[in-house]
């Protein structure tokens, strides 16, 4: 039995390596790419690609979690997403025009929506190691945005790059297809016991903060990405290999710090989050100032190790207090999209006002929000148990 939920929990974790590889393959050389493929210069296409891009999955991931919620088969859904990916992917390598290749990303994106499907497929496959499964998703996504990374480059450089598609498409249709043999049989909801519903229905009236936390963290962690490179060449004078090796730290960190996470996070609680958002407030504050190539090295590391705590630490949390897992999640799923579409947006308009320095302070204030409404809602959650807990004894005394 044990085998059997190894094996599934390295399908699934293979399956997200491909997702996410394939997300971030192109995404450092968009302008090249457009330039190289379609003979666009225009760096406002860029813009509006990302942007759509980004409106199309935070628009169909939730409705992928109601057609979940209503058809209770989450497998199918994910076979049906992983089909379609693959075969948007074909159209897109035959696409001879930009309007053709954004209606075509469009299509694939949809489709693509239904992939936190496998998330909460893995967390659902390991309800009794939740931060175990939570450490080893973030692990493997950040390992995959290091690959695709480094692959990005060779990818660039091919005479015509639109051919990738066709393999990434063929490798999303055996994934379709393995996906009907291993995924049979995935465990199906359970009937949850009465504590454990009690415990789940507090999260409700909480969603909104819990909203907000999550697009807080993942503002922080996304607004730095588009001028970090920029900032070091300007400021340390660094090659652009340098540039790309300190890019990539803090997905370096979320891998090395796996068995911390793993051993730690349940035994050290609240008070590991709190330390851990403390690594993320000084690693940004602290690499927005000059000091040294040695001290920016330290301040990423900081800041890798405490943001992939906190990201799967969230995570647990969701999974622990949800009452519907896949709508919860989809739904939260679409706030983070909005994280990935607003913090571009937030960086280019403090770059413009201020400095690219300043983005640091700027994302280290956002962790800062981000722990306090953190503290607040897990305070206001714990009150209201006691308050469910006085209410129980008090009606248990009735009856005596």
């Amino acid at each position: 039995m044990e085998s059997n939920n190894r094996s599934l929990n390295l399908f699934l974790l293979s399956c997200v390596f491909l997702f996410i590889c394939t997300e971030v393959l192109l995404s450092p050389f968009y302008p090249q790419f457009f330039k190289k493929v379609y003979g666009i210069t225009d760096p406002n296409i860029t813009g509006f690609y990302i942007m759509t891009c980004r409106l199309v999955v935070v628009i169909f991931t939730p409705i992928w979690g109601l057609m979940e919620n209503k058809w209770k088969n989450s497998s199918f859904l994910l076979i049906i997403g992983q089909w379609g990916t693959g075969l948007s992917c074909f159209l897109m390598a035959i696409s001879q025009t930009f309007e053709m290749f954004v209606a075509a990303s469009v299509l694939l994106l949809i489709f693509k929506s239904s992939y936190f499907l496998l998330y909460t497929i893995l967390m659902q496959e390991n309800r009794k190691s939740t931060t175990s499964a939570a450490a080893s998703y973030h692990a493997v996504l950040q390992g995959a945005i290091v690959i695709a990374t480094l692959l990005s480059g060779w990818v660039i450089q091919m005479d015509n790059p639109l051919l990738i598609f066709w393999v990434i498409g063929i490798m999303e249709c055996l994934l379709g297809l393995f996906s009907y043999f291993m995924l049979k049989k995935v465990s199906k909801t359970k009937v949850m016991d009465a504590a454990l519903q009690e415990n789940q229905r507090s999260l409700l009236p909480q969603f909104f903060l819990f909203g907000i936390v999550v697009l807080t963290l993942h503002l922080a962690v996304n607004m730095v990405r588009p001028f970090f490179t920029t900032y070091t060449e300007a400021v340390y004078h660094t090659s652009t290999l340098m540039c790309s090796l300190l890019y990539l730290i803090p997905s370096l960190m979320a891998i090395v710090s796996l068995p911390l996470i793993r051993k730690y996070s349940d035994q050290l609680g609240r008070s590991g989050y709190i330390a851990a958002t403390g690594m993320m407030v000084v690693g940004l504050f602290f690499q927005g100032i000059e000091t040294s190539i040695a001290g920016l090295v330290l301040f990423r590391c900081m800041f890798g190790i405490g943001a992939a705590w906190c990201l799967a630490k969230l995570d647990v949390l969701l999974f622990k207090c949800s009452q519907n897992t896949h709508g919860d999640y989809s739904k939260i799923s679409a706030i983070q999209n909005v994280g990935l579409l607003l913090a571009p947006v937030a960086a280019s308009s403090i770059v413009n006002e201020q400095s690219i320095s300043a983005i640091f302070v700027y994302a280290s204030l956002f962790v800062v929000l981000h722990i306090l409404v953190f503290l607040w809602g897990t305070f206001t959650r714990e009150k209201n148990r006691e308050k469910l807990h006085i209410h129980k004894e008090e009606k248990h005394v009735l009856y005596k």
